[in-house]
């Protein structure tokens, strides 16, 4: 249940619907294996396991749900493959060369042939709504994977007004300020990881990991001129983070406070169990994020 990463999203306004009428919503796309020739299917599954019936989880404000992606495994080098056979093989007998045209709907045939036969893979995608502090956070750090859940929560519940993140100062200089400082505003603390960049130059790139990021070689990076990319932070010493100046949030790691906490609660089954997880990890997400972008938006200086 632990989130790994944090996708986000701001709503622009209020949810529209309650925990209930979403569940409702979710259960007209509900999710079906691909047909034999579908190149990939989405739809919504409950997160809470396959023999569970509700299609969202609430607590205290936050919605959980889940969409599951199936795709089939074709790759582009076996099509590539039976095109260049079928080509050669046609031009010898007919004594002719292929056109564009003529390839192009070969491959659409080959396509059509050979997709019933390929392997499917399917993925779960979890998400929450926080309500009140208007998040749409999704567990993922590939910007395609959180726009096909967005995409299909959109055209499930018809209206999705949601944008990416912005702050007031650029990211990446601010936590260039950070490390240089060495002390980035509480209750955040450097972690051991960074990733520098060269402002005029992306392909230079220093990666340090496990590292005291004080030390000379960090700090001579930046004297250098180069600028964070990824910064490692431990918020409240409870949760650790790595923070890109895209604003996406990875590796995100619940530390031991939070076992001594569900070991407190002891947890009779897994249902049980994820519910604690969930209402545990939502709270203590949704301050980090205020205190986060709290700091991401400091107040001019006057």
């Amino acid at each position: 249940m632990w989130f790994k990463n944090l996708y986000l999203y701001r709503l622009q306004k209020d949810f529209p619907l309650s925990a209930e009428q979403l569940h409702e919503q979710l259960q007209h796309r509900t999710f079906a294996p691909c047909t034999k020739d579908q190149r990939e299917n989405s739809g919504w599954v409950s997160p809470l396991g396959r023999h569970a019936e509700s299609m969202v989880h609430a607590v205290n404000g936050f919605i959980l749900l889940s969409m599951s992606h199936q795709e089939r495994m074709l790759p582009a080098s076996v099509i590539r493959e039976e095109l260049e056979e079928r080509v050669a093989e046609l031009e010898e007998r007919e004594n002719r060369k292929i056109g564009g045209r003529e390839k192009k709907s070969m491959r659409e045939q080959i396509e059509f042939e050979l997709l019933p036969r390929a392997f499917t893979r399917t993925r779960k995608l979890d998400a929450w709504i926080d309500t009140q502090n208007h998040w749409l956070v999704v567990n993922t750090a590939s910007a395609a994977q959180a726009e096909r859940l967005t995409g299909l929560l959109r055209k499930t519940i018809d209206s999705l007004p949601v944008s990416l993140p912005e702050t007031s100062q650029s990211p990446g200089v601010l936590m260039t300020r950070w490390l240089t400082e060495g002390v980035p505003p509480a209750p955040f603390e450097l972690g051991g990881e960074c990733e520098l960049r060269a402002a005029r130059d992306e392909t230079s790139v220093a990666t340090f990991r496990n590292h005291e990021l004080m030390g000379e070689d960090v700090q001579s990076s930046l004297a250098a001129g180069k600028q964070v990319s990824r910064l490692m932070l431990i918020w409240d010493r409870k949760i650790s983070l790595m923070l890109g100046d895209d604003l996406l949030i990875r590796r995100l790691k619940f530390l031991d406070l939070f076992d001594e906490q569900l070991d407190e609660h002891d947890p009779q089954s897994q249902a049980e169990r994820m519910d604690i997880e969930f209402t545990l990890m939502t709270a203590e997400v949704s301050r980090m994020l205020t205190d986060l972008f709290g700091c991401l938006n400091p107040a001019p200086e006057t």
